[in-house]
């Protein structure tokens, strides 16, 4: 029992840390958070985590401060404050004992001329601790990445009317040292950009972490991505554990409302992320991916424990959504009895890449523990 109040107060320091790494943080303070002694407490973060608690903040900052140091003219002391450190010259010395070079060596080696064809793209590259110099950015469309980079993408491209891919023609007069795209193009999408650029094309069919590590490779980032990995990973046993999933998996679906339409819905980041990293089991029987059309009957007669609906934003796709509610079938579900049912969005439901899979992580979590 006491370890597993132990893990409990291990994951909030965790949580603690990765929200307050740029202030003054010591081992001091963190234990006292725990309830534990300095030297217990550290060795138990670390048989918990790997790194001991002062490595895991310098981890965070030091990414933190790669971030800021890919921005053009941001001065070093700037960088070093922004991240918790005072001294800027003691800051150079931890970046370099981490990263094998100077903050400054590495500004420059950033400089590197980076685009990526379809918004997800952005998705990798964030992971592994790159901003691209010219992406498909988009309020609407791409309203995280545009949130997150307005200012700092140099080259916003159009989207196209498919609302993935960018128009090429926008791409072809930049100077672009390396082009990151999917390999589903069209043939003529991709004799159009072969003949421009350099090209990395990223398998996003496969699962996204062996991506991400596979473009980190490319990059030189390995270290980024095998970071955010980790953390991934810590995040995720921590919400399984909240969930309590693992004894008892419950019988997940997820809905698609278009229009009159209502469809049983399994994409690849649904698939990787409710039915691999969290364990439920699928209402619905079909194997693999899936976006079926169902019948309002056909619904009511699934065993449903938990279900989560896309609703498309427009007033006939609401109607139909209100109008099966009011379904006595639905009504019925052991999803609907018991208040399980949870409305998610296009963004990020709807997009395949680590930064998608981690933002819905997040939100499984906001939802269902308590």
């Amino acid at each position: 029992m006491q370890k597993q109040s132990q893990k409990t107060d291990l994951s909030e320091v965790r949580k603690y840390i990765e929200e307050n790494f740029t202030k003054h943080l010591s081992l001091a303070h963190l234990a006292n958070l725990s309830g534990l002694s300095s030297s217990y407490f550290s060795s138990a973060f670390k048989q918990e985590y790997i790194q001991s608690p002062m490595e895991f903040v310098t981890q965070l900052r030091i990414q933190k401060a790669k971030q800021l140091l890919q921005k053009e003219d941001v001065r070093l002391k700037f960088i070093a404050e922004a991240v918790g450190y005072s001294d800027e010259f003691y800051f150079s010395r931890v970046f370099k004992k981490v990263e094998g070079i100077s903050p400054t060596m590495y500004s420059s080696q950033q400089k590197s001329h980076i685009g990526v064809v379809t918004g997800n793209m952005m998705g990798y590259l964030h992971a592994a601790g790159i901003i691209p110099f010219a992406a498909p950015l988009s309020a609407k469309w791409t309203p995280y990445y545009y949130n997150l980079w307005a200012q700092e993408i140099e080259h916003k491209v159009t989207l196209t009317q498919n609302k993935n891919y960018c128009s090429p023609n926008e791409l072809l007069h930049l100077p672009i040292d390396l082009l990151i795209s999917p390999k589903d193009l069209s043939s003529e999408l991709v004799k159009r950009i072969e003949d421009h650029f350099p090209i990395y094309w990223l398998n996003d069919k496969q699962d996204c972490l062996v991506a991400l590590t596979e473009l980190a490779a490319r990059l030189n980032k390995q270290e980024e991505a095998k970071q955010w990995i980790t953390q991934y990973r810590a995040r995720l046993e921590d919400v399984r554990r909240g969930l309590g999933w693992n004894s008892t998996p419950p019988k997940v679906l997820v809905i698609r409302i278009y229009q009159q339409q209502i469809f049983a819905y399994c994409n690849t980041g649904i698939q990787h992320l409710l039915f691999q990293d969290l364990g439920a089991e699928s209402s619905y029987e079909q194997p693999g991916l899936y976006n079926t059309e169902i019948t309002f009957d056909e619904l009511g007669k699934l065993k449903v424990d938990k279900l989560f609906t896309i609703i498309c934003p427009d007033d006939e796709s609401r109607a139909t959504w209100h109008h099966l509610q009011r379904e006595v079938g639905f009504r019925q579900l052991e999803a609907i009895k018991q208040q399980q049912i949870y409305v998610i969005h296009s963004d990020p439901w709807f997009e395949y890449s680590p930064v998608a899979l981690k933002r819905m992580l997040e939100e499984v979590a906001v939802m269902m523990i308590p």
